[in-house]
């Protein structure tokens, strides 16, 4: 079991991924999972069920949210049909004959590989005068990992090429990954004919975490002597159920590193799944302002809040500076003879590793969550045909990730509402979303993507996103408010 538990865990984070962030949706006429990205938004119908716990319609069309976003490659770009006598293969930039500086010269400083999924166990709204009231619990894994240019140079390089004499720029190595359950009670308001707003409450609870808190390193190569200038100063902090960290320290009489653990061969799943030690909080707030009978205005925020982890956490650091010039003294020596080659390097392992000084501790920590804000209006055109602008943005180690959308959003019948759009994202200009509502009697059936051609030409793709599910809706009425979405 604690394998499959691991399996699954590992699987939401390296195939369900993260990219637009519902751009499309936030407009798409209908939809009660608007209420997620702002929660001034609402339906007419009285009464709202949904959820993959919810029986027969919950299984059969299961409520998901998937999401992958790269800010600088693709699929196309590393691995792509070779030419001459690799004509019949694959090739990556990195095979003799190839051009890897193609493939650096699409990286940015710092590069990001983004994953979220969410799973909606259970859903449920009312309606009640001027307030409509709703509840949902999810499971919710997110990822980003984050590389610097320098480092992929590095790699191919080493150091005595388009690096030598220059600073070599490793910062923001690093990523934080993490599962965790949360429960959310909201409500919504018209507090005149023009204003609705909103609010969501959360409750969460951590099941696992990786969590980068700090990365800065640099490596710089003298080109007048070949001497090395290191600097760290990282934090790596986890919290998992599977093993245990005891020591980590450098032994100075024994010159080594001594690390110790446990493993608990005997996990129970159940108690994984329900843990609450890891408690926190956390705030959705959204608007909606009608500003006149054709034009209305738009803005939320979300997640805005934290995990406290305690079950089972580690912390590991690494900071020092470390200046090393006894390269051209030993490179003679040492490339004559391959015993001095590894006593050397032993050596000057083992003083690097006692400057920088590793330390490991176990105190417990606070991560806040990636919050997000959404900006936008729309303007209607006729009775059954609006536009919108939308711009998302998002702060993830100290730097603004954004997107902006514009749609065109309908609800053409009773029983069927579209919306197009087009998501300029992470210097990607090929986002052409859709989405589609489709209601039967008492049920409603949804697919939402910000990227169509994701699924047409996967191999070009930098962002690939869907939602989809199935609501169970009674009680319909005619609409009596802007903020409402049919």
């Amino acid at each position: 079991m604690k394998k499959l538990y691991t399996t699954i865990v590992v699987l939401m984070c390296t195939l369900i991924t993260y990219a637009q962030q519902d751009m499309t949706l936030y407009f798409l006429p209908g939809v009660p999972q608007r209420n997620l990205v702002n929660p001034a938004l609402y339906h007419t119908c009285k009464i709202h069920v949904s959820g993959i716990l919810m029986p027969v319609a919950g299984q059969i069309l299961p409520p998901l949210h998937f999401n992958y976003n790269n800010n600088s490659f693709a699929y196309k770009h590393i691995l792509y049909p070779g030419k001459g006598i690799y004509s019949d293969s694959l090739v990556t930039p990195f095979q003799i004959g190839e051009d890897p500086s193609v493939f650096f010269n699409r990286l940015h400083q710092v590069n990001y590989i983004s994953i979220e999924n969410h799973i909606d166990l259970i859903t449920a709204g009312y309606k009640w005068k001027d307030f409509y009231f709703n509840f949902h619990v999810a499971e919710r894994t997110e990822a980003r990992i984050s590389f610097p240019k320098d480092l992929m140079v590095l790699a191919w390089e080493l150091n005595g090429k388009s690096l030598f004499g220059n600073e070599a720029y490793l910062s923001y190595l690093g990523g934080t990954a993490f599962h965790f359950r949360e429960y959310a009670l909201g409500t919504t308001w018209d507090m005149t004919p023009k204003l609705t707003v909103g609010a969501h409450a959360k409750m969460l609870f951590g099941k696992a975490c990786l969590y980068s808190k700090k990365t800065d390193l640099t490596w710089k190569t003298n080109e007048d002597d070949y001497s090395y200038t290191f600097h760290a100063d990282m934090q790596v902090m986890t919290s998992q159920p599977f093993f245990d960290i005891l020591e980590l320290y450098y032994d100075y009489e024994g010159d080594s590193i001594v690390y110790k653990d446990t493993t608990y061969e005997d996990v129970d799943i159940k108690n994984v799944i329900m843990n609450r030690h890891n408690p926190g909080f956390a705030l959705d707030l959204g608007a909606v302002y009608k500003f006149s009978d054709k034009v209305t205005f738009f803005g939320s925020i979300t997640d805005l809040g934290f995990i406290r982890w305690k079950d089972n956490v580690n912390s590991f650091q690494l900071k020092g500076d470390y200046y090393w010039d006894g390269w051209s003294e030993f490179r003679p020596l040492l490339m004559e003879d391959t015993a001095l080659i590894n006593e050397t390097t032993d050596n000057y392992r083992d003083s690097v590793i006692r400057l920088f000084d590793p330390r490991f501790q176990e105190d417990k920590y606070t991560q806040w969550l990636n919050s997000r804000f959404y900006l936008g209006g729309t303007y209607k055109v006729y009775e059954k045909l609006s536009v919108g602008l939308l711009m998302r943005g998002e702060i993830f180690q100290s730097r603004l990730h954004g997107g902006l959308t514009l749609s065109a959003n309908s609800q053409l019948t009773k029983w069927f509402a579209g919306s197009l759009s087009y998501t300029w994202q992470n210097n990607s200009f090929n986002n052409i979303g859709a989405g589609m509502v489709f209601k039967i009697p008492w049920f409603q059936f949804y697919i939402v993507t910000d990227n169509v051609t994701a699924f047409i030409w996967p191999q070009a793709a930098r962002n690939l996103n869907f939602r989809m599910g199935v609501n169970l809706m009674l009680k319909c009425g005619k609409r009596k408010s802007e903020a409402m979405l049919d």
